[in-house]
């Protein structure tokens, strides 16, 4: 079976680029942005596109080289990719001498860019990357290459399951002085519906993030009852877009970030990577196409966790 850690990705508007920015773009305010905004799917859709077997490569800032291939013709908005953590071994080869080989490890990568969708699922393989965040910020500095041409970023974050937050609060019996939620500014409608109409609102007329902090009196604690419809909003919105609740237990100096470090977890079967490569053949057991089992196994993903 193959693990998978869930992001969601969201696109956002570069309304004033930085100078490093204008100087590679010097006609960048002749780029009409709300038209690129418009189109940000199909926008990054073209460059997924562009030569499915064509080998990517990324370099970050310490010289660290990193490949992403498709391993299938590409449909219906649903890609499938490796991401290769490349690597020089050193071995000992059949002369009996010392040899320098590269080592092309990988990870399975699932794009979902079908409309309203957005999600990308990330094999959790710790012995090619440590964290599935490092191959978020792969992806993310890869398709921003790609977006700035147009004044757009994308941005990924890992949704976790709601109950963190009520964990915490089991833990800590005194209760909580202070909570401080965040909501980014969201372009994603599934995203939108899991929030209280009142954040919604307020992020739209503001075009702005929305940050809500909750103090109590002085001396007391914050009202935590489960029961009640607009604080289950709150941690819902917040658990599934992956933003961090920053939380001030009562009598404690130390702060928690609820959220930091947790994901979601979701399993496909290994054979369906096997037989991708031959689309058109059922799994029996499965009775549909390894393509089809992708896209039904995205597209069943929720949109908040328990």
């Amino acid at each position: 079976m193959a693990n998978f850690v869930i992001y969601n990705y969201q696109f956002a508007r570069v309304v004033e680029p930085s100078e490093q920015y204008q100087l590679k773009y010097p006609d960048w305010e002749n780029i009409n942005l709300e038209e690129s905004f418009s189109r940000k799917q199909e926008i990054l859709g073209e460059y997924l596109d562009l030569d499915y077997r064509q080998t990517l490569q990324y370099i970050n800032k310490r010289g660290w080289e990193y490949w992403h291939k498709q391993i299938v013709d590409p449909k219906d908005d649903v890609y499938v990719m490796r991401v290769a953590n490349i690597r020089n071994l050193s071995i000992t080869n059949e002369a009996l001498k010392e040899e320098v080989v590269k080592d092309y490890r990988n990870c399975l990568v699932i794009i979902d860019n079908r409309p309203g969708i957005q999600k990308i699922a990330i094999e959790k393989k710790t012995k090619v990357f440590q964290k599935a965040q490092t191959v978020a910020g792969i992806l993310e500095a890869t398709f921003n290459a790609w977006l700035r041409k147009y004044r757009l970023k994308v941005v990924l974050d890992a949704p976790y399951p709601k109950h963190t937050f009520w964990k915490v609060t089991e833990e800590h019996p005194k209760g909580f002085r202070k909570i401080l939620f965040h909501f980014p500014s969201l372009n994603l409608e599934r995203l939108s519906k899991t929030m209280d109409q009142f954040i919604t609102d307020a992020r739209k007329d503001w075009e702005s993030d929305l940050d809500i902090a909750l103090n109590a009196d002085e001396g007391g604690k914050l009202n935590l009852e489960k029961n009640i419809e607009e604080k289950q909003a709150l941690v819902d919105g917040a658990s599934g877009t992956g933003s961090w609740i920053i939380m001030y237990p009562k009598g404690e100096k130390k702060r928690i970030i609820c959220g930091k470090g947790q994901y979601v977890v979701k399993v496909l079967d290994d054979k369906v990577f096997e037989k991708l490569v031959s689309d058109q053949i059922l799994i029996p057991e499965m009775g549909t196409t390894p393509y089809d089992k992708v896209k039904l196994f995205m597209k069943n993903l929720p949109d908040v966790y328990e």
